[in-house]
Order: structure tokens, then C-alpha cells, then sequence
């Protein structure tokens, strides 16, 4: 199989199942209302609800689920060959991923825009909730200590992406600014003359780097995310997401045109195996490619997003098909792009030697260096295209670390009342402080990619306990939940199976406590909520008289 095989099979395939699947569910599954009011429109605070356009929602939506997750986690799953992972991907995708997420996104629309934990209340009762919250909380602050890791190695490792990344910053409050004061300015203009002067600070960097520590840069950005996560989502996340959904339409656009140039002079052949069953020192590829590629094919992060802050800022329901299912298979595509780095962007030498053991594989390098690959047939420098590799890698990881830290304090804050805690733990500023300690606790003690697999499982069961949700709500409302259910039992057998094995085989025997307790108290707390919406489904299929 050939690389452009990969990205035009890809294509076909997305696009069917946004022509045909996503109208099928979205008309008649979830039936989207678009006089239906949204909790955009209902509640509108000016700080967390506030109706927006749909361009600027789905950048948002589209770079907060995709971050640097769906280009770590197919690099890393390379290693069992290029088979594997095409397939997850692909069929992932279309039928478990972007099903997920338009379900959690309607549930949420249906439920004031509350988080999924907060509206499970209302479908599996209090207990269920109160599980939830743990769930949620730790994916939250492992996600959080996973990309503070995965930026401050991309920051060390490539120096010259640095002042690109950072100058986003200012670039998108000042865009921010301009919407919030009425300024009649093209949106797509400014954030496209953004993304120039992005890419100009690339040579910028490329020419002076500025290098610090790994260690310096944790603690840059644990202040960094602890500020941004308690501006108003207007004044930075939006238009920063809006960027960051251009540049990423720019990168999947130059990396598919790339392809397309290595195979005009010759080049593109596949440098992996198609599969690789038992490599040096892996785990099991069942059921740890599943939960290796976490955001590339499904992801209970999405659930997060997509109950979080996009329903808070959604104007018309019917836009649920496009920012639900339709940002999903962007994001599946990324990962297609992911993956293609590292099976032919690397070489066979580069392959061999990247993937010789579990472990061995340094994602940022990879995903730099087998991009560039693409990019030298159309005259750009390998140093140059590295850059821009890791740009586009740091720059969703941002994203995804402020939305991380946000969706810690939004959820810490519902849960305040679930737990009966004091009501000043609300507040906006009180209410980041827990989630900030285990997050600078996590990455003190430098856990490092040791934590993706623990992320990984966590995610997975998550998206497994969303899927249920969403079948749960169908069910109540009388329509067919087996679109939900399938994808729920594979997503929840793959991910508790994963967990358990990481818990008995490598955290208890390396005395990783820390590790085994999170694991554990997500393995118990998501197996809970299973249980009890296995009652409460027995009671549903009961008939009338009997539940009277």
C-alpha cells in the first residue's frame, strides 16, 4: 500500500460518512431542532455562555478535541506496523468517535449545556453523578500533566518553534478584543494575517532559538494555564482556537499536497510492516492500540468538550452535525497524517531504528522529521518544515492545556454542589486550585509519557461511560440506541481491560502508587456507573404496571 492510497481512502471515506451516517443520525437518531433555543442563547453570561458564530465554534470545538493527542498517539502505535492503526483510525472514526462526540454534544444541548457528569444526574441518578465527578477529574488533571509534559519536551527539544507558538498569544486576544468591542474586521483575514506572522517568527526562531530547560518550561506552563484557564472564553480561547483551526487546515492541506509531490518524484513508499504482532518489550496490541490512539479514533475527552464550553456557545442546534461528527473526522484525518510520518516519513532505516523497542520511539522528533519529509518536494527546507511540524504540535497542545485546565475549575465547581462543599469553592479562581495542585504534583515527580498509557485507558473508559449516556437519553426518549450501544460495549471491554493490566503489570509491581491509586479509582468509579445504569435500563424495560 502506498502513502497516497492512505490519504485518498481516507478522504472517500470521511466524506461518505459525513454524507450519509452523520444526516442519518443527526435527522433521525438525535431529529436536530434548529428553533429549538440552545444554552448559548438562554443563559448568555458574557463569560462562559455566549453565542457565537459557527465558523468560530467549530475552530474552537475542532482544536480543543484535537491538540497534540491524535499525532502522539498513531506515532507511538506505530509500532505495531501501519495496518493496525489505519484501521482503527479509519473505522474508529466513522463509526465509535464521531458518534461519541455529536451524542455528547446533543445530550449537552438538551441539558442547559451542563458537563456530562452534572447532566448524568438526570438520566442514572445521584450516585452515578457522584462517580462521574471522579472520573472526570482525574482524566481532566492527567490530560492537563500529559500535555504540560508533551509541550516542555517540544519547547527543549525544538527551540525555533518557540516565539511562533507564544506570539499566538497576543495575536489572539487582540483578534478577542476587536469581536467583544464590535470592530467590523474579517474574521478569517485577521486570523489568516495571524497565522502569517506565525510563520514568519518560525525563521525568527529558526535563526535565534530561544532554549530553555525542560524544567523551566513546566513551570512556565503550569503559571501559564493556571491565568489563562480563569480569563473569560472570549478573550483567548475562542479566537486562539479559531487560529489554530486555519493553521491546522494549512498543515493537513500542505502535508496532503506534500504527499502527492513525493509521489510525482518517486517517493512515498510505506517504510513499516504492515503489522507487527509482539515487538520488544509492547504491550499487548489488544487492547492497547485502542487506547494508544485515544483521540485519533474516539476520545472521552471530546465528551469533556463537547459538554464543556462548546454547548455554552453553540447559536443553532442543527450546527451539532457539523461541530460534532464532522470535527471528529478532521481529527481522524490528523491522525492519518500522524501516522503517515512515521511508517513513511521516517525511511526504512529511520523506521528500524525509531521502533526496535517499546519506548525507543521520541514522538516530537518523529512527527517533525517525518513531516519535513512531505514538505521538501515543495521547496521547503527540512529545518524549516521540522519547525512547522512542532509549531503545529505546540500550538494544539496549548490549546488543549488551557481547555483542560478550564474544564478542571468548571467541573470542580458543579461537583462543589454534588458534595455538599462550601459555596466560595464555586468561585472561579478557588475552584482551579485542586485540580492545579495534582496537576504540578504529577509533573514534579515527572511521570512524564508513563502517563499516556494511564490517560489513554482513562479517556477510553470515559468515552465508553459517554456512549451510554448518550444511549441512555435515546432510550428514554423511545428511539433505537443500538448506534451507541455497540460502540459502548467495545470501548468499555477494550479500556477496563487496559487499565486492569496496567494497574497488576507495571504500576503495582513498580511501585508507582500515585499511578495505582488514580487507575484504580477510575477503574472502580466507571465500573460503578455501569453497574447502576444496568439497573436503571432493567427498570425502563420494565412495563408500565410493573414500574408503578
Amino acid at each position: 500500500m502506498h502513502s497516497l492510497l492512505f490519504v485518498i481512502v481516507a478522504l472517500a471515506l470521511y466524506y461518505l460518512a459525513y454524507k450519509f451516517y452523520a444526516t442519518f443520525l443527526s435527522e433521525k437518531i438525535w431529529q436536530l431542532d434548529p428553533n429549538r433555543e440552545t444554552p448559548a442563547v438562554k443563559y448568555e453570561d458574557d463569560f462562559e455562555f455566549v453565542p457565537t458564530d459557527t465558523p468560530v465554534v467549530a475552530g474552537h470545538h475542532f482544536t480543543s478535541i484535537a491538540g497534540a493527542a491524535p499525532i502522539v498517539g498513531p506515532v507511538v502505535a506505530a509500532i505495531w506496523g501501519w495496518l493496525p492503526a489505519l484501521i482503527w483510525i479509519i473505522f474508529g472514526t466513522i463509526f465509535l468517535g464521531a458518534v461519541h462526540d455529536l451524542g455528547a454534544l446533543v445530550a449537552s444541548l438538551r441539558h442547559e449545556g451542563r458537563g456530562i457528569a452534572d447532566f448524568l444526574k438526570d438520566l442514572l441518578g445521584e450516585r452515578a453523578m457522584q462517580l462521574m465527578y471522579v472520573v472526570v477529574f482525574f482524566l481532566l488533571v492527567l490530560v492537563s500533566a500529559v500535555f504540560v509534559h508533551v509541550i516542555a519536551i517540544l519547547a527543549s527539544n525544538f527551540p525555533a518553534a518557540v516565539y511562533s507558538v507564544w506570539i499566538e498569544i497576543p495575536l489572539a486576544v487582540i483578534i478577542g478584543l476587536m469581536i467583544k468591542n464590535k470592530w467590523k474586521i474579517n474574521l478569517y483575514a485577521a486570523a489568516g494575517i495571524a497565522v502569517v506572522i506565525m510563520y514568519a517568527f518560525i525563521y525568527l526562531g529558526v535563526h535565534f532559538p530561544l532554549s530553555l530547560t525542560y524544567e523551566t518550561w513546566v513551570i512556565i506552563l503550569l503559571v501559564y494555564m493556571f491565568i489563562a484557564a480563569r480569563l473569560p472564553v472570549w478573550l483567548l480561547v475562542q479566537p486562539r482556537d479559531f487560529i489554530n483551526g486555519i493553521q491546522l487546515i494549512i498543515a493537513l492541506v500542505a502535508a496532503t499536497v506534500g504527499v502527492v509531490a513525493l509521489t510525482a518524484v518517486g517517493g512515498g513508499q510505506l517504510a513499516a510492516p504492515a503489522l507487527r504482532v509482539a515487538p520488544a518489550g509492547a504491550p499487548p496490541i489488544w487492547p492497547f492500540l485502542m487506547v494508544t490512539i485515544a483521540c485519533g479514533a474516539i476520545s472521552g475527552w471530546h465528551s469533556i468538550v463537547g459538554s464543556g464550553t462548546t454547548p455554552k456557545q453553540l447559536k443553532n442546534e442543527r450546527d451539532a452535525k457539523l461541530v460534532g461528527y464532522g470535527s471528529m473526522l478532521g481529527e481522524g484525518y490528523l491522525a492519518v497524517i500522524a501516522l503517515l510520518t512515521a511508517v513513511v516519513g521516517l525511511g526504512i532505516a529511520g523506521y528500524q531504528d525509531s521502533y526496535s523497542a517499546w519506548g525507543a520511539a521520541a514522538w516530537p522528533a518523529i512527527w517533525a522529521t517525518g513531516g519535513s519529509a512531505f514538505l521538501v518536494p515543495l521547496g521547503i527546507p527540512a529545518v524549516v518544515g521540522a519547525a512547522f511540524f512542532a509549531v503545529v504540535a505546540k500550538s494544539f497542545a496549548m490549546t488543549t492545556l488551557d481547555s483542560a485546565m478550564r474544564f478542571t475549575r468548571i467541573a470542580f465547581a458543579e461537583s462543589t454542589v454534588t458534595f455538599n462543599l462550601p459555596e466560595f469553592m464555586r468561585d472561579k479562581t478557588v475552584s482551579l486550585i485542586p485540580g492545579g495542585i495534582v496537576i504540578a504534583l504529577l509533573a514534579y515527580y515527572q511521570y512524564g509519557m508513563t502517563l499516556w498509557p494511564l490517560f489513554g485507558a482513562s479517556n477510553q473508559i470515559l468515552a465508553g461511560i459517554a456512549l451510554l449516556a448518550a444511549a441512555t437519553y435515546l432510550k428514554t426518549l423511545g428511539r433505537p440506541t443500538i448506534h451507541y450501544i455497540i460502540p459502548f460495549f467495545i470501548m468499555i471491554v477494550s479500556s477496563m481491560t487496559a487499565m486492569a493490566y496496567e494497574i497488576f503489570v507495571r504500576y503495582i509491581p513498580g511501585e508507582a502508587w500515585i499511578l495505582v491509586f488514580i487507575g484504580g479509582a477510575v477503574f472502580i468509579c466507571g465500573l460503578g456507573v455501569v453497574v447502576i445504569a444496568y439497573q436503571t435500563w432493567q427498570k425502563l424495560d420494565k412495563p408500565m404496571s410493573e414500574k408503578a
